[in-house]
């Protein structure tokens, strides 16, 4: 480890900072890099003939004169830090005091304190003052005196235990924050805890099992009362009242579009048999998707509040489907102990007041999402549609009341992590007084940052490729590394020194390993969940375009379900047999269950698949259990292997096959089996 020394006083931000070594500890042997690994980890040596190699701390500090730039150092305190500072308005030279734990006195001590004032109560109020600088009124007090019904001893105690429970007292806002070298912080948990499902779901359940929880018959009666509602109130020409069945079939229809898209939502329909999709055209005739479509709704216009109402709200259109979802992705699953926030964007070129221009974004124009999801899976545990700056409450800053809102129900000792657009020393703060801890990369203009990311570090002290430099204001630990840039993260959730070895692609092509903190290394890890959930939303997407803003937001929400849907499914599933494309697929069949206004409702023309996804035998579960009284035997000219009881080993022919899979079946017992075996 090294530490620079600078008789400047614009330098001495740098003197007191962890510095990783260069590039030549990484190029020792192996044997000696593992052995100094282990001597870093465990602090003591493998072999007790060997001469004891100097610890981190005897590196850093190796003589006197450092010792006393250190001491010097007007920004940085080197001596121990109590576990409980005391408050400033107490004599801090009064023996009784320090020795009270947790800056609680005795009840006999405090009645004390008051006895010996001989000046009107008034007059001593005026003097003090509240935790945020704010004089206490005589009459404040004396309220909240007379509402006290508990003795003093018990009232005492409370705040003792309350102060016990942060650990620390809480550092007020005004003071400021001291950043000082440390080799290890507060006791951090593992977070181990993954993903999991809150129900019992088996190999067996079906797709339409487990989007019906995520996606439930309530909702879909919701859509069909609007839905007519809407059309009466403003008589739609030619409208007929739609069914449960007619919304689930019009859903399964958009996820099939989204697995085929097309130009244009018409070519579906198309006579030119090159567009052509015979399964969608044979479900709704266009004019009636489109008058679905057209009269989709989701609440009573009727009842929605004006514009400049105090209860007007701009997702009124949509906010029974937001809050029922938001209850159910937390109701059906554990939270996992690592999360990640992040924002998700809505494509949208139309009119809107919520509508959001960021250049440096794939989608430039659109709604913005803030979306809490698993950092493993891409699962969407909570998420809040941005309406604008009047969704910031608080003088923290937006990305502040954002992660403190989709925080507010994740459990203790869970580690979350966000971008730089969140990350500031308050929020860190904050989240780990509730037992929650954070990591995120931070942007070097940010309040209260120590001076080795703030400045920019003289030539001579400048780091070198690979290096670091940790300093900690507790609970926060601040590290910059350099990569092939600058990073710098603030954490919560690892200590100063913690590090690991990370592979590099070289300038020749080869990967060698590198030093790094554990603090980014672990950020990069964790901070993909969202994005995880971005790759699923734009596999197959089923947004389709509409004049109407609120019909984007809806698409994204039924696409959330689907995706939540599919990473529950895999828990018991397994991925490689049970892909995303063909999961989608079977759903959308599952809830057209065969639907068609047609007056045909021959099955001619399904294509089958040639491979066993989605079904064993190479035929969808959907279509080979649906209907079994219209799968009838039927002889052939020539003879086929048995698709059912062949192997390699034993071919079995015959000249029998199913006049609906139009595949051969032994006629004795494959045929009876083959339709009726439950799906896998």
């Amino acid at each position: 480890m090294y530490v620079y020394c600078s008789d400047s006083e614009d330098d001495s931000c740098y003197v007191n900072s962890i510095h990783s070594p260069s590039d030549s500890y990484c190029n020792q042997p192996d044997d000696n890099l593992i052995e100094q690994r282990l001597e870093y980890i465990f602090g003591c040596e493998l072999n007790e003939d060997k001469q004891e190699t100097p610890t981190i701390q005897a590196q850093q500090i190796a003589t006197d004169a450092l010792l006393t730039v250190l001491e010097e150092s007007s920004h940085i305190t080197n001596s121990p830090k109590t576990d409980s500072p005391l408050p400033t308005h107490l004599d801090t030279k009064n023996d009784e005091y320090n020795e009270q734990p947790q800056n609680i006195h005795a009840f006999n001590e405090v009645r004390q304190e008051f006895d010996v004032i001989d000046v009107p109560m008034e007059e001593f109020l005026a003097d003090k003052q509240d935790s945020h600088g704010r004089c206490l009124e005589f009459n404040e007090v004396q309220q909240d005196l007379d509402d006290i019904d508990v003795p003093m001893e018990e009232f005492l105690a409370d705040d003792e235990q309350e102060s016990e429970s942060n650990n620390e007292v809480r550092r007020y806002r005004s003071q400021p924050r001291v950043w000082e070298t440390k080799s290890k912080t507060h006791d951090i948990p593992v977070f181990g805890k993954r993903f999991k499902p809150n129900v019992n779901d088996t190999h067996k359940t079906s797709p339409l099992s487990i989007f019906e929880q995520f996606f439930p018959d309530e909702l879909i009666v919701l859509i069909v009362e609007q839905t007519n509602r809407y059309a009466a109130q403003k008589s739609s020409n030619n409208w007929k009242p739609v069914t449960e069945q007619d919304i689930k079939a019009y859903l399964g229809v958009l996820i099939m579009m989204g697995l085929n898209p097309l130009p244009d939502m018409e070519l579906y329909w198309s006579s030119d048999l090159f567009y052509n999709n015979y399964e969608i055209a044979q479900i709704f005739p266009i004019i009636i998707f489109k008058k679905i479509t057209e009269n989709l709704h989701l609440n009573d216009n009727e009842t929605e509040p004006s514009r400049g109402s105090s209860e007007y709200d701009k997702l009124y259109k949509l906010r029974p489907l937001l809050t029922k979802l938001n209850k159910i992705f937390q109701k059906e699953a554990f939270n996992s102990e690592v999360q990640s926030i992040d924002e998700c964007m809505v494509k949208f070129k139309g009119r809107s007041s919520l509508k959001q221009y960021m250049p440096k974004k794939p989608i430039k124009r659109g709604f913005k999402v803030w979306a809490r999801c698993d950092a493993k899976t891409g699962y969407l545990y909570q998420f809040e549609v941005y309406t604008g700056k009047g969704d910031s409450t608080e003088n923290e800053g937006l990305g502040y009341d954002v992660v403190m809102k989709l925080c507010s129900s994740v459990p203790k000792n869970t580690l979350v992590s966000f971008d730089n657009f969140f990350t500031t020393c308050n929020l860190m703060e904050d989240l780990y007084d509730k037992n929650i801890y954070a990591g995120g990369t931070v942007r070097c203009n940010r309040k209260d940052l120590p001076d080795i990311i703030k400045k920019k570090q003289p030539k001579s002290l400048r780091l070198e490729k690979h290096q670091f430099a940790a300093v900690t204001a507790e609970p926060i630990t601040a590290i910059k590394w350099l990569d092939t840039k600058e990073v710098t993260v603030l954490t919560t959730a690892h200590q100063p020194l913690d590090t690991m070895f990370v592979k590099r692609t070289q300038k020749d092509g080869s990967r060698a390993d590198i030093l790094c903190p554990k603090a980014i290394a672990s950020y990069t890890l964790s901070m993909g969940g969202v994005d995880l959930f971005d790759h699923f939303r734009s596999s197959y997407p089923i947004s389709r375009k509409s004049r109407k803003y609120w019909m984007r937001l809806f698409f994204f929400l039924f696409d959330a379900s689907i995706i939540n849907s599919y990473i529950t499914y895999n828990y018991t599933h397994v991925a490689s047999l049970h892909g995303h494309r063909e999961f989608r697929l079977r759903l959308a069949r599952a809830l057209i269950n065969n639907y068609t206004t047609r007056k045909s409702q021959a099955q001619t023309g399904v294509l089958f698949k040639k491979t066993k996804k989605g079904g064993r035998f190479g035929v969808p579960d959907e279509i080979r259990l649906l209907n079994v009284s219209i799968h009838l035997p039927e002889e052939i000219n020539t003879y086929k292997r048995c698709r059912f009881c062949s192997t390699k080993e034993k071919e079995q022919r015959t000249k029998i096959q199913c006049s609906t899979c139009e595949i051969a079946l032994c006629a004795k017992n494959c045929f009876k089996t083959f339709h009726t075996v439950p799906p896998q």
